[in-house]
């Protein structure tokens, strides 16, 4: 006897769109720009092959799995995986000289690294802090907002890349988007 499963199989585009609609709604709730461009229905388009499909310049694939690989800097709790990406642009900018046109970098988050790019909307509603045990540093209690979201570096601030302050230094989700990190959830 088949399961009833068994007659609508997955496909991997079907996936895909399963994640995404997930990705856009949790945003949306959020009042924020969705985690990419690409609305449901558009994957595998020559949009989304464009964003990920380039042949020029460096590309770079960075993935995480958990909301526990965070660590306290400065009284500021960051993730382990925007400071990788982080590091690895600056380390071509500046130590190999590419142009930041030339670093196309695409983050995949999964299980409950899926957090990171969740907006402060479900982070209240969910008691996700509570649940997976992030300590906002200001309070001493769970976290009721997305710590790994907003950028450290007010608008305008230092370009100098050894200023630990500036702009190159900022490991939040919303400065990498600024500077061309896909963020696919």
């Amino acid at each position: 006897m088949a399961d009833s499963r068994d007659s609508q199989p997955w496909n991997r585009r079907g996936f895909l769109s399963l994640g995404a609609v997930s990705a856009l709604v949790s945003w949306g709730l959020a009042g924020r720009a969705s985690a990419h461009n690409l609305p449901p229905g558009q994957f595998g388009a020559p949009a989304y092959d464009k964003a990920l499909g380039r042949n020029e310049g460096y590309r770079a694939v960075f993935q995480s799995p958990n909301i526990e690989s965070s660590t306290l800097i400065e009284n500021q709790l960051e993730h382990l995986l925007p400071l990788q990406v982080k590091n690895w642009l600056n380390a071509f900018q500046f130590s190999y000289k590419v142009r930041p046109d030339e670093l196309h970098v695409v983050v995949a988050t999964y299980a409950s690294a899926n957090l990171l790019t969740y907006g402060d909307v479900l982070w209240k509603q969910y008691r996700l802090g509570e649940k997976y045990n992030v300590i906002d540093p200001t309070t001493g209690a769970p976290a009721v907002r997305n710590l790994f979201w907003p950028s450290r570096v007010a608008a305008g601030g230092s370009t100098d890349p050894d200023n630990p302050k500036g702009v190159y230094h900022d490991a939040g989700i919303e400065a990498l988007q600024k500077r061309g990190v896909m963020f696919l959830t």
